[in-house]
């Protein structure tokens, strides 16, 4: 499995840059994880919008969502000049305003997702955990060949985390704040956190995104080792981390 990062920040992004986002791919088959700000653009310097089928959204927050639309868009366009026959797939939370908006048939279709769905999506068997978080939101556990990526969108900490990211290959955890933060409220964790959750369940790569518009970034990398001792990797742009199978 390859995990390519597409964006890092939480909230807004910096210029040429976007927010969350990654890319998972097996066998060549891409599945992407969140679509908010910046991500569309970014994606393209990996995979043609024509390749791209699936896209898996967290919540309606701009940040995770507010690219739907354009991806939307460009499969219209390019479905009508001949460049693609097939649908684009969103998988999200049904939601009264939002959520039907993600499908203009025949050009995108909409499927609605559940804490107790499980999806089977090319390679990819997915299940999802609802997350502490101001509106409902989803953490995401895919795999495929034998290996695993636990993302956990955004979130508070809570204990069931560790459970649903237990023996996962590859955590990739939201870090809005720094040590000493309180995201209780807001629905995000610390570096602490982070460290811990990643530590506690067991995983040997911890990719921390989701990530503050200020201070000193790698002060997160430093706070989060004080409790994780596995492999720890600060998002960055087009990163790319892949594994051999189990």
């Amino acid at each position: 499995m390859r995990c390519t990062v597409i964006g890092s920040w939480g909230g807004c992004c910096r210029k040429e840059e976007a927010c969350s986002s990654v890319l998972l791919s097996h066998d060549g088959f891409p599945f992407l994880l969140d679509c908010g700000s910046g991500v569309l653009s970014v994606l393209q310097n990996v995979l043609d919008l024509n390749d791209l089928h699936h896209i898996f959204l967290s919540h309606y927050h701009f940040d995770h969502y507010s690219d739907a639309g354009s991806a939307i868009y460009a499969r219209l366009v390019n479905t009508q000049i001949g460049k693609t026959d097939q649908k684009l797939h969103f998988y999200a939370l049904d939601d009264q305003h939002k959520f039907p908006e993600l499908t203009w048939d025949p050009y995108s279709q909409a499927t609605a997702i559940t804490a107790d769905s499980v999806l089977h999506i090319g390679p990819f068997t997915c299940t999802f955990l609802k997350t502490k978080h101001p509106v409902d939101c989803l953490a995401i556990r895919a795999e495929a060949g034998g290996q695993c990526v636990v993302y956990t969108a955004d979130t508070a900490f809570f204990p069931e985390l560790i459970d649903f990211a237990r023996g996962a290959d590859l955590l990739i955890s939201e870090c809005s704040l720094y040590a000493g933060g309180h995201g209780e409220r807001a629905g995000h964790m610390t570096s602490e956190q982070a460290g811990q959750l990643a530590q506690q369940a067991g995983c040997p790569r911890l990719l921390l995104t989701h990530l503050p518009l200020y201070g000193d970034l790698d002060q997160l990398r430093i706070q989060a080792q004080q409790h994780f001792h596995g492999q720890l990797l600060m998002a960055k742009k087009l990163m790319t981390l892949d594994w051999e199978e189990k």
